[in-house]
């Protein structure tokens, strides 16, 4: 199993200081259709088409017509000269392999193509069955308030933290001391936290290792052999976090099971095998809760490096959290009221771990990873309710031809991504999220699906450009939608804009009248310029600043 990457991105921004004249301020970027901040390295698309074409070659063989092929009896045979010179074996020799190259390749398009009907199927099964996924947990008072408070006072005590930190034990056995010593007189949820918080600080996850299927092998002398490695993988993770439990008399067993890691495809229809191992301890009154201590070490990151980081969502994780990215060979310990089946748990939405630290709720599509693609609209939409401070932004996984739109539907309180891919086939959904005053980065907390199928995409659709501040003060289009404007129509702007002052419009740099805003609301009929359209705002006293903020950007076609 690879651990999921925590992939980070940035929203850009431009402001300006509005000029006594009317001309298109000199730090403003003179955005065009072709800029780079909007379209890929041409070199580099040419190199993907190009590759693109070497694979993509369908086998044609040539067809004789008997039935109009016609033989001149009275035509004079030419002998045929066969030439045994190097030059003709080495070309004879290039047509074989180029023959037998064009036959592989027409095999792999079959294989790829029975793949793809597969996917395409088990993605119509998915969108089709709306059904709700029951995750009531078997044991509902496992999470009461006091549990919920102990767990809380166990993560934010620094002094375990700082005790775990001088700790320089020679083998597992002195550790085992250690520990024995620190959680004296302590509730077991301590226990338990200060097994956990070592492991995270002191076992490195092992991208090139090998996974230990022999599950008969002394634990013990295994554990022994992590601790001296202080490196493994996730089948490592889950025995010595077994062995400390069970030393300091804490029952703890470990699952295997399946678990949707970077590797995981949204439209993906089975397992190969087992791909992932994780714990359940024993606590207060016979309550089981489950726990990830590889996934609550660190992650990989998009350059395959391995990043320490606690992730104390999988310490003592909820049941019916932890079955959107876990799903355990023994149905059992899913602890669940009632077990889901493998199909339900390719159907539900991956969740990645903050999706449940930012306290988020994906409203629509509730129990489908697979999202409905409008096909008058042409575009897929996701509804999420999130606290006041966190910020959403979406994304088309390794695609930058498609475009999204984030905004804010104060009227439903909820943020609406709407996602236009530029293709038909099936594409990956990325949400980041970001919580205010915490970090300025946008992690990543949904991964969605949609299947678009050649009758369904009428039209490609494409957004306007937003920008940071947009996003920032909840910003939203009425319209137009559309990104691209036709030349010399006349086009009305409206959208909302909370706590903004004043907006102006620059059409290809010549600005418009400055507008009060009534109740947040901005509308305004304009004349569509020659190259583009950007709405500006102001979110403070006028006799204050002068600092414009840009929000959005329309294209020109003409």
């Amino acid at each position: 199993m690879v651990i999921n990457s925590t992939l980070t991105i940035q929203p850009e921004n431009i402001q300006v200081v509005i000029p006594s004249n009317r001309n298109r301020p000199q730090s403003v970027p003179n955005l065009s259709s072709r800029s780079s901040k909007n379209s890929p390295d041409r070199s580099h698309n040419e190199r993907k088409r190009h590759l693109h074409r070497q694979i993509f070659i369908p086998d044609k063989p040539p067809f004789i017509n008997f039935s109009s092929s016609y033989i001149n009896p009275y035509r004079t045979l030419t002998p045929i000269i066969i030439n045994h010179n190097r030059r003709h074996r080495l070309k004879k020799n290039k047509h074989s392999k180029r023959k037998q190259k064009k036959q592989n390749i027409s095999n792999i398009l079959i294989h790829e193509q029975e793949n793809q009907i597969e996917e395409n199927s088990f993605s119509k099964q998915i969108i089709q069955n709306t059904n709700p996924i029951d995750l009531w947990p078997s044991d509902p008072n496992s999470f009461d308030m006091d549990f919920i408070r102990q767990r809380q006072i166990a993560i934010d005590n620094t002094s375990y933290r700082e005790t775990i930190h001088t700790w320089k034990p020679s083998s597992i056995d002195q550790l085992t001391t250690l520990i024995k010593d620190l959680i004296k007189d302590k509730n077991l949820i301590d226990h338990v936290w200060v097994i956990f918080y070592w492991i995270s600080q002191n076992i490195l996850y092992d991208i090139d290792g090998d996974i230990d299927h022999n599950h008969n092998q002394n634990l013990k002398q295994k554990s022994n052999e992590i601790f001296s490695s202080r490196k493994t993988t996730y089948d490592g993770y889950a025995t010595i976090f077994k062995i400390l439990c069970n030393d300091i008399g804490i029952e703890c067993i470990t699952i295997l099971g399946y678990a949707k890691d970077s590797h995981f495809q949204i439209n993906q229809s089975k397992f190969s095998q087992i791909n992932h191992i994780w714990n359940a301890v024993k606590l207060n009154d016979n309550h089981w809760y489950l726990i990830d201590t590889v996934l609550g070490s660190g992650y990989i990151d998009n350059k395959y490096k391995y990043k320490k980081h606690l992730n104390i969502h999988y310490f003592l994780t909820r049941s019916e959290y932890m079955i959107y990215s876990h799903l355990p060979n023994d149905s059992q310990w899913q602890l669940l009221a009632k077990p889901i089946s493998m199909f339900d748990f390719f159907r539900l939405p991956y969740l990645h771990s903050y999706y449940f630290i930012y306290n988020l709720t994906l409203i629509s599509p509730r129990f489908s990873s697979i999202v409905f693609f409008d096909k008058n609209e042409s575009y897929a939409e996701v509804l999420i309710q999130a606290p006041n401070d966190v910020q959403l932004i979406c994304s088309i996984k390794n695609d930058h031809k498609s475009t999204c739109l984030t905004q804010y539907d104060i009227s439903r309180q909820v943020w609406q991504c709407l996602f236009a891919p530029y293709k038909i086939g099936f594409h990956t959904l990325i949400i980041y999220a970001n919580r205010l005053l915490i970090s300025n980065s946008l992690i990543n907390v949904i991964e969605l699906g949609v299947d678009i199928s050649l009758k369904d995409f009428l039209r490609k659709k494409i957004f306007p450009i937003t920008f940071e501040k947009f996003i920032q003060y909840k910003c939203q289009i009425f319209s137009p939608l559309d990104g691209i404007l036709k030349y010399g129509t006349k086009v009305t702007i409206h959208c909302r804009i909370p706590n903004a002052s004043y907006v102006r419009i620059s059409l290809d740099g010549i600005w418009l009248e400055e507008m009060t805003l009534k109740h947040d609301i901005f509308k305004q009929q304009i004349t569509v310029p020659q190259r583009e359209i950007i709405i500006y705002a102001q979110f403070n006293n006028k006799n204050l600043t002068n600092i414009y903020y840009g929000l959005i950007r329309y294209l020109v076609e003409k």
